[in-house]
């Protein structure tokens, strides 16, 4: 899951998944599920939803999380930015599916052009 993808409803914008550690609990532990974690960037106006320009700064992101089921289901919660709260994502064929048919499509050499500039990467220079 790990990596960026292009996604066809947003052309151009950032989507980048991360699967990270399984968060401490109260009393030390941690979960054996670890989480997923999507930015991303919707860019445009109004019905425009293509990306002609990097976000400003980090706080111009979307932020969602989920919890990974297996090396290839996730259950991502995009509620927090009107969407489904348990949506299931496979990874099949380089992409992610969704239930709707959407699938993003993962980019082998990153998107460094879609991050905002404070939000750097060890191969760019920004």
């Amino acid at each position: 899951f790990t990596g960026d993808y292009d996604d066809p409803n947003h052309p151009g914008c950032l989507r980048q998944v991360k699967v990270i550690g399984a968060p401490m609990r109260g009393d030390g532990t941690r979960s054996s599920i670890p989480i997923v974690e999507v930015r991303g960037y919707d860019g445009g106006d109004g019905d425009n939803k293509m990306c002609t320009e990097r976000p400003a700064t980090r706080s111009d992101l979307w932020t969602v999380q989920g919890k990974l089921k297996s090396n290839t289901e996730a259950i991502i919660d995009f509620s927090p930015k009107g969407g489904p709260a348990n949506l299931l994502a496979k990874f099949e064929d380089g992409g992610i599916v969704f239930p709707d048919g959407n699938k993003w499509t993962k980019v082998m050499a990153g998107t460094p052009n879609r991050r905002p500039k404070d939000m750097p990467t060890l191969k760019s220079d920004s």
